[in-house]
């Protein structure tokens, strides 16, 4: 009974953003918010609900339409009419967005990224790993390291606890490839693990995926944080809203330009600017890696040759704040991903390079592609890579774009991707009847390495991180942080930033867990701000 009430009251408090007979922009109307959140993520949803339960009024602005068949989502195929799920509720539909992205992806991104409720964590692959220690102690500021984090993980992993399970009766079919893969893992030393209930044993480890999934549906912020916010009266909600740029002056920023996405054509939006509570007013930008990034640079924070390239736009350039208020940040450095491209076993190295640093390493093996009988066995290269790329935008139409790839650009990081794939090579070679398609038996693994370009589209995974660091070092002296130690953008009074563009380096696997404990940690740290 309490999930039905649940349910109804989150689509009642909905409802009036779900008219799709309706593509005209809406006014916003002139009532003021103590929290403007841009952006419906692994960051934002937390964020809306952590700050209303303490009796603040929220907007949260999702620049794309509803998702979940929870929230009247409409998007679906045909043969799930008649029930109320849609593409995004369908595990089996979770790698959609990549043969059907119309509507769901924001298209003025040059990489792939979700643009509907739910951001990423509507569209991912749902894989939830608990962050390992050294995610914290090695990447994060004071305040941010790993005991000050597990308190939130524990509260995060009780609310969400995942499952190796993801269907209704609980029995994983089709399991050769898991068990072919593991037989030779165990005869080389590695250890069976439940990831989640050992985060730490990351080396010489193996385990199933685990998921953010529940009752064979996706489970996640969606389920959890977005349904006890979507209760409170003080939270409210615009989709296939698009936030241009901050309205400030100097470091106080006072609203927020709104238009309809699309120019309503996507459904029912807002346009105008909607202001934050005077005086005491927030707003937190937690659009995502570039999304965050480019609204910060259209409002004039960010390094010069960017904010030039704004002033200089036809888009912008006419109304874009006078230069004499640019905020000279670093925004749209630091930026970092898995070096990879992405389920079957987990399993996990860590690897220490010619320079002392380790380097972890996740590896996903799955069946697919070329035949019934192959398999495709990823690595991804996370905590203690060195390489750092740059985004930045497009002068024609201020789109973002990869300006500097992130991938290999560190010699030893190189040396750690050919280390660790040389090393399973020669595990799963002892496997009988178990034949290596690519690389051939005759190509050596540097060989095989050199093959691989470092770019986004050959080694990208599309987990971007880094474009507004969180340190104390400012940006604006010479340091590379956007954020302070509270999340706030220096150089400004109310303005703040949460989602993976605060983090400093890579983590160990995928990041949406760690993006929501982010969120906890920033949620108490901005409500403690005078």
């Amino acid at each position: 009974m309490a999930r039905a009430l649940a349910v109804a009251a989150v689509a009642a408090a909905l409802s009036q953003f779900v008219d799709a007979q309706n593509p005209a922009c809406a006014a916003v109307g002139t009532e003021t918010y103590d929290y403007i959140i841009i952006g419906s993520g692994a960051g934002g949803i937390p964020m809306a609900d952590l700050l209303t339960e303490a009796g603040k009024s929220v907007l949260l602005v999702e620049r794309g339409p509803l998702s979940s068949g929870r929230y009247n989502g409409t998007m679906k195929p045909d043969w799930l009419v008649g029930t109320n799920l849609t593409r995004f509720d369908v595990p089996g539909l979770f790698n959609q967005i990549w043969r059907d992205p119309t509507g769901v992806r924001c298209e003025d991104h040059e990489v792939m990224a979700g643009c509907v409720l739910g951001g990423g964590t509507a569209v991912n692959s749902a894989l939830w790993w608990k962050p390992h220690t050294r995610d914290w102690d090695l990447n994060f500021p004071t305040g941010w390291k790993a005991k000050d984090m597990q308190p939130l993980i524990e509260k995060v992993w009780n609310r969400i606890p995942g499952t190796q399970y993801p269907g209704r009766d609980g029995k994983l079919l089709n399991q050769e490839g898991f068990d072919v893969v593991t037989k030779g893992l165990a005869e080389a030393g590695f250890r069976g693990v439940i990831p989640n209930d050992e985060p730490d044993a990351k080396n010489h480890t193996f385990g199933r995926p685990t998921f953010f999934l529940a009752n064979a549906e996706r489970h996640g912020p969606l389920r959890t944080y977005l349904e006890t916010a979507s209760m409170r009266s003080k939270f409210n909600l615009f989709v296939n809203t698009d936030a241009r740029r901050l309205v400030r002056t100097g470091g106080k920023v006072t609203g927020v330009e709104l238009e309809c996405y699309k120019n309503g054509t996507r459904g029912a939006g807002h346009s105008g600017t909607v202001n934050v509570t005077p005086g005491t007013g927030r707003v937190i930008l937690s659009a995502g890696t570039f999304g965050s990034a480019k609204i910060l640079l259209r409002s004039g924070i960010g390094p010069k040759d960017q904010l030039d390239l704004v002033k200089a736009s036809t888009l912008d350039g006419p109304t874009m704040i006078s230069s004499d208020q640019w905020i000279n940040l670093p925004v749209g450095y630091n930026l970092n991903d898995h070096v990879a491209p992405n389920l079957g076993p987990m399993f996990w190295q860590t690897i220490t390079g010619s320079d002392g640093i380790v380097r972890h390493i996740q590896w996903q093996a799955r069946v697919e592609g070329r035949t019934d009988t192959a398999m495709t066995i990823t690595q991804y290269v996370g905590t203690g890579t060195v390489s750092r790329g740059r985004m930045g935008l497009r002068a024609n139409n201020l789109n973002t774009r990869v300006l500097t790839d992130p991938y290999l650009r560190n010699a030893v990081d190189k040396e750690v991707v050919a280390t660790g794939i040389e090393y399973i090579r020669g595990v799963l070679s002892k496997i009988d009847k178990l034949t290596w398609i690519v690389p051939a038996a005759n190509v050596t693994t540097s060989t095989f390495v050199d093959s691989v370009l470092p770019t986004k589209e050959s080694r990208g995974s599309n987990h971007w991180t880094g474009s507004a660091t969180i340190g104390t070092d400012d940006g604006r002296t010479g340091g590379n942080a956007v954020v302070d130690l509270d999340t706030k953008v220096y150089g400004t009074d109310n303005l703040f930033v949460v989602d993976a563009s605060i983090f400093p380096g890579q983590i160990t696997g995928n990041p949406t867990g760690a993006i929501i404990a982010v969120a906890e940690n920033a949620a108490k740290k901005i409500l403690a701000l005078k």
